[in-house]
């Protein structure tokens, strides 16, 4: 029972350590769309030509936070699927403070951190186009999500003109399109919206956070889980890019690990933290109405993950 109650302390405090970073920018969030919520919802900006760049800069900065906050902002349609594929690549969550814990390691920090921006941004891009090519029929990306079910029900309902349709719309969007899809007040913010949204997404953490524990540590165990990622030289990329789907930051620890133990090439960690968003990609699979973007998002980072990690295989840092 001793090591079960480790588990749950290790998630917790993995878990609330992202806390104060959520309610920030969960503040922020409802702040932004109090004050500016349509202006918000069509800003060119967020969902630009320069977006995946951008975020590409902001997922360098080692904290799981961003990618979850990204996650949420594209769930509302107001980034571009560039964006948070570029965010997702570039995060390094934990990797970054263990590589400097060992100062010795400064070309592997340097080529990492500037190698996942370089990806980021050039998968973000080619993301953005592929999806165009690919998914035809999508929703505009700055449609609300509450005024595309609308619009989709409208069209299926003969009895509405198209005048109403278009009417309906956009007073849905204008006055109903908040965060969680919450009714906005221009006359008073709304603290509690905030507080109770950072505590789900808080709980959710702590949850995947204790499920992973419980394999890493006691059901399967970290040892065994090494000797598995070391066992093969030429399947190193893939079995690394398995165990960074794992939406956890315990996922990038083991990872940095058995890099710097030797176990791991560097190819296969670069690969493996590449599609290791941390808890975005859990939060992203908790959005329904999204199904085609989450299968192309996942899809996509695969991709790229594993040829990173072939290409960059043979290199020795």
């Amino acid at each position: 029972m001793a090591e079960y109650g480790e588990v749950l302390l290790d998630a917790f405090l993995d878990s609330i350590k992202v806390l104060p970073i959520l309610l920030v920018v969960y503040f922020l969030i409802e702040f932004i769309e109090y004050k500016w919520a349509v202006k918000l919802q069509n800003n060119r900006y967020l969902r630009g030509n320069a977006s995946p760049a951008i975020a590409a800069l902001v997922g360098s900065i080692p904290q799981c936070g961003f990618s979850v906050v990204a996650a949420d902002l594209f769930a509302q349609r107001m980034v571009s699927i560039g964006a948070v594929v570029a965010i997702f690549i570039s995060t390094s969550d934990e990797a970054l403070p263990l590589l400097l814990a060992n100062p010795q390691n400064w070309l592997s920090i340097i080529v990492l951190i500037v190698a996942k921006i370089i990806i980021g941004i050039a998968a973000g891009y080619a993301a953005n186009l592929l999806y165009r090519l690919i998914i035809r029929r999508q929703p505009a990306i700055n449609t609300p999500v509450s005024a595309t079910v609308s619009a989709e029900h409208s069209h299926d309902d003969e009895d509405h003109d198209e005048h109403d349709h278009d009417h309906t719309v956009q007073a849905v969007a204008v006055h109903h399109d908040g965060c969680c899809h919450h009714h906005l007040d221009d006359k008073r913010f709304n603290w509690v919206h905030p507080l109770l949204h950072s505590l789900k997404i808080f709980a959710f953490i702590f949850a995947v956070s204790l499920l992973f524990g419980m394999i890493t540590d006691i059901w399967v165990g970290e040892d065994n889980l090494s000797a598995f990622l070391t066992s093969s030289f030429w399947l190193q990329p893939l079995f690394a890019v398995v165990v960074g789907l794992v939406p956890n930051c315990a996922a990038s620890v083991v990872l940095t690990e058995l890099y710097l133990v030797g176990g791991l090439r560097f190819g296969a960690l670069l690969g493996g933290l590449c599609v290791n968003a941390g808890l975005g990609l859990i939060f992203l699979l908790r959005q329904k109405h999204i199904w085609r973007e989450k299968i192309f998002i996942f899809a996509w980072l695969i991709v790229v993950s594993l040829l990173v990690g072939y290409c960059f295989l043979w290199l020795t840092i």
